[in-house]
């Protein structure tokens, strides 16, 4: 499969997560984001939860903080 068959194949998925401002490397914070919203539900603090999660993952907080804002706003 060719790259503009597969971004053919994706066009309106791909047209409508730029028109609400997803990018697409953020798939690569969904399951981080999910393991610091059980923490959260857990009564982890929020620094305390990103903090560790960032250290586990080898990144740094303020990036986990930017891709967690985007990851919970509604499209």
């Amino acid at each position: 499969m060719k790259v503009y068959e597969m971004l053919k194949l994706g066009a309106e998925t791909l047209k409508m997560m730029s028109h609400n401002g997803i990018s697409l490397k953020d798939y690569l914070y969904v399951e981080a984001y999910e393991r610091f919203r059980h923490m959260r539900t857990l009564g982890v603090k929020y620094d305390h939860a990103l903090e560790e999660l960032a250290m586990e993952l080898n990144i740094a907080k303020r990036t986990l903080q930017r891709a967690f804002k985007r990851l919970a706003m509604d499209c």
